[in-house]
C-alpha cells in the first residue's frame, strides 16, 4: 500500500515539475528610446513575452507588419507587452509621436552565448 503511494505522489510530483517547466515564460525587454529600439534584435520562443518600455519623451506606436498586430500609443515612460506566438511575424516596426521611425528584429532561437 505505502509503495503505490509513494509512485502516486512521484506521478504527481512528475507532471507538476513539467508543467511548470513547460509554462514558464522569459520577458524580454526593448526600450523605445531616440527613435530607435534597444536591443533591435530579440531572442525569443513562442510563450515569451516582449515589453515595450517607452523610455523617450514622446509617445510611441509599435506595429507588425501589415497590421498584423499593433501596440497603440505608448505614452512616455509606459509599456505594452506582447504575447510571442508560433504565428508572430519575426519584424515590427514603430513610429513616435515626433515622427521617429525604428525597426526591431524577432529571432525564434536561443541568444547566442558571448563566445559565440
Amino acid at each position: 500500500m505505502l509503495n503505490s503511494s509513494r509512485k502516486g505522489v512521484l506521478a504527481v510530483a512528475a507532471a507538476l515539475s513539467f508543467v511548470a517547466g513547460a509554462a514558464q515564460a522569459d520577458n524580454h525587454v526593448v526600450l523605445i528610446v531616440d527613435g530607435s529600439y534597444f536591443p533591435s534584435v530579440v531572442y525569443a520562443n513562442p510563450g515569451d513575452n516582449i515589453v515595450f518600455r517607452n523610455n523617450s519623451d514622446a509617445s510611441h506606436t509599435v506595429n507588425g507588419p501589415e497590421g498584423s498586430w499593433t501596440s497603440g500609443e505608448i505614452g512616455s515612460e509606459a509599456m505594452y507587452r506582447l504575447n510571442i506566438r508560433h504565428d508572430t511575424p519575426p519584424t515590427f516596426t514603430g513610429l513616435g509621436t515626433d515622427g521617429t521611425q525604428a525597426e526591431g528584429e524577432i529571432i525564434f532561437a536561443e541568444a547566442p552565448s558571448a563566445s559565440e
